[in-house]
């Protein structure tokens, strides 16, 4: 059992070594053969923890950042921080172990695994997506970013498709070695595999030319980003708040000589309550009115209500005048970083980074219009959840805006994986891309996955490029999980079927 569990570990880190910020992709093809190797012969709880391992491995070679965080900033105890970041790769790996569990117990009943497995796969990614608010962050087919060709078909299947792709050609692998070394080699699920790899190039070297030549006939609109480079120590310093604006002011001002339509700020460039603080507020204003443009940026706000004072992490939208012309309220909040889950229950739990205090959602899907240009607000990890981009696009969006503080990854591999969610979100829509984050990564992409510019980490940087303006989306952005709802559907046959089975047996 030991071997085994170390091969499940071995495939664990080679999942995580194929997703940013290490890159190697091509591990994700042959990552999961470890893994099936050891699930050869094992069922049940065994299973469950040869999956567990395997998850473990992945997850805290992946989200080893959350312990700088809550290390660093959060000013725990490493040995807290450690545990947080054990906690929390150890829920997401349950869906491995859960995985690993159920696979097993499909094959004995005589479930092809070339289908079995990538189908249950994605129902788990999906359930990841939305469980307890959801954490999908670096989902498996996250890995093939760059990969201009497979990357296409995001706007069918969203990331989900490429997840079952990967998981169905690791199957079709091992089962063709696992054959070779007992003298039965067992072509049929590879070359099943092969065939939907092909299918998926095929509809990516139809579907790129046919999208880089829509982008070429389209209108465009010039975005620049902004990158402040904040240190986050000094972010919230009250004697710091007037250089803060002094330096965002300098770089929209080098921005504006290229006359850009839009400026765009990182999350809580703005480290005040813009408009309850007259003077600060008056100098953003002014900052506005001099560069001709319109200014996007983050700052909290909070609100007088009924029920008493209400935070928003908020995005502010004004117009060349310095006019608020628009504002977005972050609708999917970071839970223990943005509010306390289950406080009631668990009084005891506070916020592992502390602010200004509990914030409260605002509405998904929120578009802000301007001549031409209809901007779209993702902020900070909003990025990763693909339901709130398609409610943009779906609402008129012809631009992601994603406003980040990725300060508090430091130089983990966060930054990156951050940025590669975000540009699939582009894919999936078919609109282009700003991305303005403090400390970076920033970023301008296209629709089709393209990256036209990337900051280097902790630098002082602002960009501008034409963006295109693809209207209408894209299938995923008007269908949504069509694909995911599919594999569900899938995976309830093969529970149905195999149960049936086991009680024929009996």
């Amino acid at each position: 059992m030991l071997f085994k569990l170390l091969a499940a570990a071995l495939s664990g880190l080679l999942l995580a070594i194929a997703l940013p910020k290490f890159n190697i992709a091509y591990c994700l093809w042959i990552g999961l053969i470890p893994l099936l190797w050891a699930l050869q012969g094992t069922s049940g709880r065994k299973a469950f923890l040869v999956g567990l391992i395997n998850g473990l491995a992945q997850n805290l070679g992946t989200l080893y950042w959350i312990m700088y965080v809550t290390v660093v900033y959060g000013k725990l105890p490493a040995p807290v921080g450690g545990i947080i970041l054990l906690l929390l790769a150890a829920y997401i790996s349950l869906y491995r172990g859960l995985w690993a569990w159920l696979y097993t117990w499909g094959e004995t009943r005589g479930l092809a695994g070339y289908w079995w497995g990538p189908a249950l796969w994605v129902s788990l990614e999906f359930v990841q997506t939305y469980m307890f608010s959801g954490f999908p962050w670096m989902l498996l087919g996250y890995g093939l970013h760059q990969s201009p060709y497979l990357i296409q078909v995001v706007d069918i299947t969203g990331t989900y498709g490429l997840a079952a792709l990967i998981v169905m050609v690791n199957i079709g692998l091992y089962q063709l070695l696992q054959g070779w070394a007992v003298g039965r080699a067992r072509f049929r699920p590879l070359a099943i595999s092969l065939v939907f790899l092909g299918i998926a190039l095929g509809y990516g070297y139809f579907r790129l030319p046919q999208v880089q030549q829509q982008m070429a006939q389209s209108p465009t609109a010039k975005l620049s980003v902004v990158q402040g480079n904040i240190e986050q120590g000094r972010k919230w310093d009250p004697h710091y708040q007037g250089e803060t604006i002094n330096i965002y002011g300098e770089l929209t001002r080098k921005s504006s000589i290229r006359q850009p339509q839009v400026i765009v700020w990182p999350e809580t460039a703005a480290p005040f309550f813009f408009l309850r603080d007259k003077e600060l507020s008056a100098r953003l204003i002014n900052i506005a009115r001099q560069n001709g443009s319109y200014l996007f940026f983050g700052s909290p706000a909070f609100e007088f209500g009924p029920a008493g004072e209400f935070f928003f992490n908020r995005a502010y939208l004004l117009s060349p005048d310095g006019e608020v012309v628009g504002s977005y309220d972050k609708a999917h909040l970071v839970p223990y970083g943005e509010y306390v889950p289950l406080r009631r229950l668990f009084p005891f739990i506070g916020k592992m980074v502390p602010m200004v205090g509990d914030f409260k959602e605002g509405p998904p899907g929120v578009v802000l219009a301007l001549p031409q240009v209809n901007l779209g607000s993702l902020i900070c990890f909003e990025s990763i959840f693909p339901y709130l981009s398609r409610a943009m696009v779906r609402n008129g969006a012809n631009v992601l805006v994603n406003i980040t503080n990725d300060a508090w990854f430091g130089r983990t591999s966060a930054p990156y994986q951050h940025l590669a969610m975000a540009v699939v979100r582009a894919v999936e829509n078919r609109v282009a891309l700003a991305r303005a984050a403090n400390t970076g990564v920033s970023a301008l992409a296209t629709p089709d996955g393209g990256i036209l510019w990337t900051s280097e980490l902790y630098t002082t940087a602002a960009h501008t490029a034409a963006l295109p303006l693809l209207s209408g989306g894209s299938f995923y952005t008007r269908y949504g999980d069509i694909f995911s709802w599919s594999a569900i559907g899938l995976t309830i046959l093969g529970l149905a079927s195999g149960l049936a089975l086991g009680r024929r047996r009996r």
